[in-house]
């Protein structure tokens, strides 16, 4: 691997520390400081509006301003944002705060922290589509998704050990990676060649027939895989009779470090070793998922849970390299930047919808959000089976259509 993609790496895995981190330590948190499961939601989704508002722009910004440049501002974004909320968190837990000025405090925080993250992976998937040829580009966006995965194998890890210190400490210590991050970045990084060929008048519209059923896959993918994970630890308490805070974040966290392990594996060393085609990916990688959304929904014990976990973890690695691959393969050099756009703007979509309505579909009843979210797979996976996806074997120009 090269220093180049080393540093996108472990900006991008700063990133999925601080993903993994709301879940395993804001999750178990939120009750303590007086918010709702519904409040915990929209708290989750808020900041995914401002991710789907700018990520379009920062994805068209790194055309002309540079791949590096993007990226390092949604590294110091994220750093502050993600400090601010941890402040936030502490003011609640030492009830400095009633609960409703507090929840506009961590409300705010989430705003700041969504307008400038979102610059990072629209920076980090451009900036490999650049550098990848095409026969590569499936495996090369595989290490983009995996990063994620990386850094929900580390989040657990360091919550677990740094929680003992202070329940935000591990927030602290994520920003503090982010910023470390953005000096490697600032000082190593290499602005991609092809940068001089571009500028950010270029637009994609996400209803271009090219990548909008892309984008739609990314959309159910994450409003789905959001909505289970913001259930996760009232799950626990309530299908498994864990109580204890501590206990729960720390099967919440087995759980996710299951998720976390396979992604890894399937993506640094399946998807390096076999080149799996996009067409492939997309036309099993959904069916996997809604079959284990079903067994998760009927799971009776931790170990079945943790397994569930684990499967999710392998149709997301087949559907994350899958979708940005195919999107990329679809358009012209000189349209990646806005693509990548759009690219990070569709999961972060699915994210203002999924933890808000798992939080409220939990209400109604437990097992739903798996249920509606199997249905939902099956049906993105029909989808796959009737349109003609991008394959860099294609001889000529690659656009989705039916067939």
């Amino acid at each position: 691997m090269s220093r180049d993609k080393a540093l996108l790496l472990f900006g991008l895995v700063t990133y999925g520390i601080g993903q993994s981190l709301l879940y395993v330590v804001f999750g178990p948190l939120a009750r303590d400081i007086g918010l709702s499961e519904a409040q915990f939601g929209i708290l989750i989704s808020s900041s995914n509006i401002a991710v789907v508002a700018c990520s379009p722009i920062w994805g068209r910004a790194s055309q002309s301003k540079g791949r590096k440049f993007i990226f390092i501002i949604g590294l110091v974004g994220y750093a502050a944002g993600y400090s601010l909320l941890a402040f936030g968190i502490q003011i609640g837990l030492w009830a400095l705060l009633a609960s409703t000025p507090l929840f506009f405090l961590l409300l705010a925080a989430r705003l700041v922290y969504g307008t400038l993250a979102s610059a990072i992976s629209p920076a980090a998937t451009a900036y490999i589509a650049d550098t990848t040829a095409v026969g590569e580009r499936a495996a090369g966006m595989a290490l983009v998704a995996a990063s994620g995965g990386i850094g929900t194998i580390i989040g657990p890890a360091l919550g677990g050990l740094l929680a003992t210190i202070g329940p935000v400490v591990p927030m602290y210590a994520a920003s503090l990676l982010a910023l470390v991050a953005a000096v490697l970045s600032a000082v190593k990084l290499t602005e991609p060649p092809r940068h001089a060929d571009r500028d950010d008048s270029v637009r994609v519209s996400a209803f271009d027939r090219r990548i909008a059923p892309f984008l739609f896959g990314w959309f159910i993918l994450f409003m789905v895989f959001t909505a289970v994970q913001v259930i996760t630890a009232f799950y626990i308490e309530d299908r498994f009779g864990v109580t204890d805070r501590q206990d729960v974040i720390a099967v919440a966290s087995i759980a996710l470090l299951s998720m976390a392990v396979v992604t890894l594996i399937v993506q640094i060393v399946v998807m390096q070793i076999w080149k799996l085609t996009p067409r492939l990916l997309l036309r099993t990688a959904y069916f996997i998922y809604a079959a284990v959304l079903l067994a998760f929904a009927y799971s009776s014990s931790l170990v079945a849970l943790y397994l569930c976990f684990a499967g999710m973890g392998f149709a997301f690695a087949l559907a994350a390299p899958g979708l940005n691959a195919a999107a990329s393969l679809a358009v012209k050099p000189h349209e990646q930047g806005a693509v990548a756009g759009w690219l990070s703007s569709a999961p972060a979509f699915g994210m203002v919808f999924g933890p808000a309505l798992g939080g409220i579909v939990y209400k109604a009843a437990p097992d739903l959000p798996m249920i509606g979210g199997a249905i939902l797979s099956v049906l993105v996976g029909l989808l796959y089976c009737f349109i003609r996806i991008p394959d860099p074997t294609d001889e000529d120009e690659p656009v989705v259509g039916p067939g």
